[in-house]
């Protein structure tokens, strides 16, 4: 007899009564995802996170900003993996949640599949951080100094600041124009910023992410640039390690390809 795998238990930390009948309804639909508890304050969500010990940490937060980094703070010390649902948070504050311990951030309106695919991918490891949030997240994990403190991505594998690019290649697979384009796109320049850059249509810069898609397995620019910065593949990648106890991260975002 095959014994069924165990399903990935959630736990809501909610005050809205239809977002949880709502999502409870959801994952009921699937054999992978179960909701475990769904709290309706702090002090109840810690208790609930003591008895059931999630994977996952589904908080819709209306939380104003003096009281956002201790409420992170107090819920991230487990090993629960935290998904922020918050409509309005722009891409500065969604930089700060993932700053603060959050592995993800989703609208309230998303649909269905998505979110189920979010909520995987958040429990297997992965930052989810929507399309919008491309140039100042690589901004700030870039770094702009040995100074500046990031919260992310903080660990051993971000000593070596010097990329090799032949064992690179041989690595990934990727010719030293794909491996230029990663690093001007590591920059936040734009399909025709790179086009410029290098005297090739804007076609050509299209075509080369995606072949550089495909060798990465990655899905879109964002998910491109934080891969580039998690491995260190070109000069701009390299940022500043602040601390070698954190455990490594696998950095991804999810929400369709994009060119």
């Amino acid at each position: 007899m095959v014994e069924s795998p165990k399903k990935i238990s959630i736990l809501l930390a909610s005050d809205f009564s239809i977002l949880s009948d709502s999502l409870n309804s959801i994952f009921k639909g699937t054999k992978d995802l179960k909701l475990v508890g769904c709290a309706n304050t702090q002090e109840e969500l810690m208790q609930q996170i003591d008895k059931f010990h999630p994977q996952v940490l589904l908080v819709d937060i209306a939380i104003t900003s003096d009281k956002f980094a201790p409420f992170m703070t107090q819920i991230s010390t487990g090993e629960a993996k935290i998904l922020v649902i918050n409509q309005d948070l722009t891409p500065t504050q969604t930089i700060e949640a993932l700053r603060y311990g959050a592995h993800g951030v989703i609208g309230r309106r998303t649909p269905p599949e998505l979110l189920l695919r979010c909520v995987r991918a958040v429990a297997s490891g992965d930052i989810w951080v929507g399309r919008g949030v491309t140039t100042e997240l690589v901004q700030f994990l870039r770094g702009r100094g040995p100074q500046q403190e990031t919260g992310l991505m903080q660990n051993g594998d971000s000593a070596n600041t010097t990329p090799a690019s032949g064992s690179t290649e041989a690595r990934y697979g990727l010719t030293k124009r794909e491996l230029q384009i990663v690093d001007a796109l590591v920059q936040a320049q734009t399909n025709k910023d790179i086009a410029e850059t290098f005297g090739i249509s804007e076609y050509t810069v299209k075509h080369h992410l995606t072949n550089i898609f495909d060798k990465l397995g990655v899905y879109n620019r964002v998910e491109l640039a934080l891969f580039a910065i998690n491995h260190q593949l070109c000069p701009s990648a390299s940022m500043p390690s602040h601390s070698a106890e954190s455990s490594p991260t696998n950095v991804l975002a999810l929400n369709g390809k994009s060119k």
